[in-house]
């Protein structure tokens, strides 16, 4: 069975309505097929300044698309309180100034909606550097800003938006027992060859943080 991303862990007994609408900022890596396999009712929005690392089945499971400017153009044509869900995963390290985009967001949401930030944590500037997935901040040259969990919840409450979780992102148990089995065996290569895979590793060594919240239910646009 397919591992089901945290994102949608944190809100798969929420989303109650058979078809919720979900939009989904930087929708690349097949994120838009991922949420219909977990959400196959949903409506499901893309919103990203290219087309990136999507198939044309991703294309095709979009049922709308909304192109953004790496300037911060774009929000506008989305429109606002009509979400039950919005996703902004391991966006706003990319941008230079997230703050009011995020803002911008909150506004995106239905009274009641929910919004996931994830991002690379402050602890990230200190891992080490990986030959294939990112794991060290800089390994990235397209990461721009480290983001922190204290600011991106600050833009959520001054926005109407209750913070109902805000941590460093774990896995399972089981999940997490596994993976510091294959950190061992990653530090034991890394002493041989010099080099550290960190594909895998993200939960394990601390690499992600995340906020999630809820817009007020007595918000209006």
């Amino acid at each position: 069975m397919a591992h089901c991303p945290m994102k949608f862990r944190m809100v798969r007994g929420r989303l109650t309505a058979p078809a919720p609408r979900i939009l989904d900022i930087g929708c690349g890596n097949g994120s838009p097929t991922v949420t219909k396999r977990w959400f196959p009712g949903c409506h499901y929005a893309g919103a990203d300044i290219q087309r990136y690392k999507m198939s044309d089945a991703d294309m095709a499971a979009m049922d709308a698309f909304y192109p953004l400017g790496a300037d911060g153009s774009g929000y506008d044509a989305i429109p606002d309180a009509s979400y039950d869900f919005v996703i902004l995963n391991h966006v706003v390290e990319h941008m230079r100034d997230p703050k009011p985009v995020v803002a911008t967001l909150c506004a995106k949401l239905k009274p009641g909606g929910y919004i996931w930030i994830a991002f690379p944590s402050l602890r990230s500037l200190s891992l080490p550097h990986s030959v294939d997935e990112t794991l060290q901040f800089s390994d990235d040259p397209t990461h721009v800003y480290v983001p922190d969990v204290r600011e991106m919840a600050n833009v959520l409450l001054a926005n109407g938006v209750a913070v109902l979780h805000a941590e460093r992102s774990r896995e399972g148990f089981f999940t997490a027992i596994a993976d510091v089995v294959k950190l061992c065996k990653r530090c034991v290569m890394r002493m041989f060859t010099g080099k550290f895979s960190g594909r895998g590793m993200w939960y394990v060594l601390g690499f992600e943080d995340h906020v999630f919240g809820q817009r007020r239910m007595n918000e209006r646009s």
